[in-house]
């Protein structure tokens, strides 16, 4: 039978055979490979996608002590008023400590906790600007919140006094 057809049909049927040839190899072989890789591609994507949220929670976690830096530090609260006053008179500013009031202690209902301080100190204007710039660039066991200055007619003395209010404020868990 292959006698009778000529080399110029044989030559396209050999064509024909390869190629069908080529394509059920294709199928069998290459097409499952190809699939393959686009499930590993996927998987990629969800590996990358997974270490995400990881890595947002370390940076969450660097954002919150750069926050309690810059906060005040969340220490033991009994001892807040004593390391105010160690400052003032270990630094030498030269102020006169008039009057420190209770800590005030509020605990939120997510569990943060905010301790105030209230310290009333005395002095000349320039002083107490001194102490009060002093506090805020040395003084890392709390921060002040507030500082309101006024004057009071001391009558022992006949004189006006300037006096400093200053609120300190720390947050903790």
């Amino acid at each position: 039978m292959l006698e009778k057809i000529s080399h110029k049909r044989r030559f396209f049927i050999v064509i024909l055979l390869l190629v069908l040839l080529f394509l059920a190899v294709y199928k069998k072989t290459y097409q499952p490979i190809f699939q393959l890789k686009k499930e590993l591609n996927a998987s990629y994507q969800l590996v990358e996608n997974v270490t995400q949220p990881f890595a947002k929670i370390e940076s969450l976690k660097n954002e919150l002590s750069v926050l309690d830096k810059v906060v005040g530090n969340s220490e033991n609260h009994a001892l807040i008023q004593q390391k105010i006053l160690d400052f003032i008179t270990t630094h030498a500013l030269h102020v006169s400590v008039v009057n420190i009031a209770d800590s005030h202690m509020y605990k939120g209902n997510n569990a943060f906790t905010i301790l105030t301080n209230k310290i009333i100190l005395t002095g000349n204007y320039e002083t107490l600007l001194n102490t009060i710039y002093t506090i805020e660039k040395e003084f890392k066991a709390s921060k002040i919140v507030s500082a309101k200055f006024y004057s009071k007619k001391n009558y022992s003395t006949n004189k006006t006094e300037l006096l400093l209010e200053l609120y300190f404020q720390n947050y903790g868990k």
